[in-house]
């Protein structure tokens, strides 16, 4: 019988929990919630992107992505704008307000990223990330959509 009080599954949503806990302790004076933090980061890296990439990158709902946008739009961190080139894409873009916030967000996750792996030995860290990145590769290959693998 599987130990539902204890088993990998379990400590990897458990660890996820805490994670966005610290991310939200350390981000509550930046006034961003630590489940929108992602989409900035990922704009960080490359604006102009769809709602719909935003969402396959997320692995998400596109409507959960949408809501989630109107939000951020509303508090002045993104702004959607039709695509030149084809009027049917709107892209997203990030506002001077979370341009500035950058430094601050990134100083913010880096403190959670050090906490989480204090007591970690780097080769240790790299083994841990290894075995992760494998269990998703693996679970991805057997769960994902037909939808999500086209794409």
């Amino acid at each position: 019988m599987i130990d539902l009080a204890d088993n990998l599954v379990r400590q990897i949503g458990l660890l996820y929990r805490a994670m966005m806990k610290a991310l939200e302790t350390e981000t509550a004076p930046l006034g961003i919630g630590s489940g929108r933090i992602s989409y900035l980061f990922m704009l960080y890296i490359k604006e102009g992107l769809t709602q719909q990439e935003m969402a396959n990158r997320l692995q998400a709902d596109k409507g959960a992505v949408a809501r989630t946008l109107a939000q951020l739009e509303d508090q002045g961190y993104v702004s959607r704008r039709r695509d030149p080139t084809d009027k049917r894409v709107t892209r997203v873009y990030l506002t001077p307000k979370s341009k500035a916030l950058q430094g601050d967000l990134e100083e913010a996750v880096a403190k959670v990223i050090s906490r989480l792996n204090e007591d970690i030995a780097t080769e240790e860290e790299d083994v841990v990330k290894l075995q992760l990145k494998q269990m998703l590769t693996t679970l991805s290959a057997h769960y994902t959509s037909p939808r999500l693998k086209r794409q």
